[in-house]
């Protein structure tokens, strides 16, 4: 392991190290403990049996000299010199030899468990000296796994009677356990390929990756859930649990970083990002960005058709009176003239031939109009059979043979169903009169021209 990750590992460790018991319980000074009376006779005729067994490494296990190590060992160590207990190592072939010794009395405390109801009955429990959190063990080729609900429905091999196994279980019930001797031998069936994944505190996990060159499994993540881990001790042995409860509040954050840092030499997966998430998230990033883009251009697309509807007549694509009110508007005190016509007869059209029909003639004089005038002029249909022209800087008499020329071309088309014609009215603006007033002036020469036999263009200057 390079020197980087040595330090994030004791940082991390360090840090939960400080919090595992509270600020409040620690004291910097374990010079001196002031014990009853009661203790003191306790230490005084008692000799305490410790047991542990050698399979959870390195929180208890047989060093090269096959004698019991490990971080529980160390802090128990600590605690025993401080206190002067007289003690004995008993070791146990597994975890449920330890639990039946401390039920039976024939041992007195053992080294690193956590809390547990079912076990109340017979023993008890001292404040909590250490915490770690549950970590994941996969494959090397496995995704991340950022919390324990992932593992649900997936075959996770763990500890006979383990902390974390009791800790999982009760929160994660759907997840299929697998429960073995020990640790060891789960890691052994996911290196085979025979579980999804193996469970266990942190540093257990990662000593076990290390220390055996698993080098196909890998640390996955860690679930929110920690196992504080505690001495247990015989429920008949109150004075002993005073004793050590009073050592463990006086051992300081400095003791406990002493304690642990000798055990890092462990192989930490140095992948801090699983690229594979990190992938899918850039490709889900990307698709919706380019969602957004075509979404944005539909939008766009969308308001310009909305807008287009807005000022145009459905069924010409002219421009529709609102749109040409607008223009108007603007042409105020400016010169222009205006041409309003009106299709003769056409009511009889639609009475003899059908709206149908009537529709198709209206489309074709606006495409003729349309078709037939400059490009600065504005045409649009003004209601019904009625269509106004806005021919800009255009005196009267030039707007009067525009519009006989468009006359002209829509008596001579050909509208299958029968001859059509248009009256024309033409009035010229100047400053000094109103659009409305131009307006009134286009009807009115548009209305002589019909009274006149229609099919004719009247200019307003020449009515009196």
């Amino acid at each position: 392991m390079n020197i980087f990750f040595k330090i994030i590992c004791f940082c991390f460790i360090f840090t939960n190290l400080i919090y595992a018991n509270g600020k409040d319980n620690i004291v910097d000074d374990s010079s001196y403990i002031l014990l009853s009376e009661e203790e003191n006779t306790f230490l005084e005729n008692n000799r305490v049996k410790v047991i542990s067994s050698k399979t959870w490494a390195p929180i208890n296990m047989n060093n090269e000299e096959e004698k019991l190590a490990g971080i529980a060992v160390d802090f128990w160590n600590l605690i025993s010199k401080r206190a002067n207990i007289n003690s004995e190592t008993i070791i146990a072939k597994d975890w449920n030899e330890v639990l039946e010794s401390i039920k039976n009395r024939t041992a007195d405390i053992t080294l690193g468990t956590t809390y547990d109801t079912k076990k109340k009955e017979y023993a008890n429990f001292t404040t909590p000296y250490i915490s770690f959190p549950i970590a994941f063990a996969t494959l090397f080729d496995k995704r991340f796994i950022p919390k324990g609900s992932f593992l649900e429905g997936k075959k996770v091999a763990v500890g006979e009677n383990y902390s974390s196994y009791v800790i999982m279980k009760k929160k994660y019930p759907k997840i299929n356990f697998v429960q073995v001797k020990n640790t060891e031998v789960a890691m052994k069936l996911l290196s085979a390929g025979k579980v999804d994944a193996v469970i266990d505190i942190l540093p257990v996990i990662a000593h076990l990756i290390s220390i055996n060159g698993y080098y196909n499994l890998k640390i996955s993540g860690t679930s929110e859930e920690r196992v504080n881990i505690s001495f247990m001790i015989r429920s008949d042995y109150p004075e002993l649990l005073s004793i050590v409860n009073k050592h463990i509040a006086q051992i300081t954050p400095m003791d406990k970083a002493n304690l642990i840092n000798q055990w890092l030499t462990v192989k930490f997966d140095k992948r801090l990002v699983d690229y594979e998430y990190f992938y899918q998230a850039l490709i889900l990033l990307i698709i919706l960005l380019i969602f957004y883009i075509f979404k944005q251009k539909d939008l766009k697309r969308y308001n310009r058709q909305l807008e287009e509807l807005s000022k145009t007549d459905a069924l010409t694509k002219l421009y529709n009176r609102r749109k040409i009110d607008e223009i108007l508007n603007k042409l105020q005190n400016k010169k222009y003239s205006l041409i309003l016509l009106d299709i003769d007869n056409f009511k009889e059209i639609n009475d003899v031939f059908g709206h149908l029909e009537g529709d198709k003639v209206l489309i074709k004089i606006a495409e003729l109009l349309k078709n037939n005038i400059n490009s600065n002029d504005v045409l649009g249909r003004w209601g019904g059979e009625e269509f106004l022209l806005i021919c800009k800087n255009t005196k009267e008499h030039e707007a009067y043979l525009i519009a006989e020329r468009l006359r002209k071309l829509i008596e001579e088309n050909d509208f299958k169903i029968r001859k059509v014609t248009a009256s024309f009215g033409v009035s010229e603006a100047n400053k000094k009169t109103s659009i409305k007033d131009v307006l009134a002036k286009a009807d009115i020469a548009m209305y002589n021209a019909k009274q006149n036999g229609r099919n004719q263009v009247i200019v307003s200057s020449d009515l009196k």
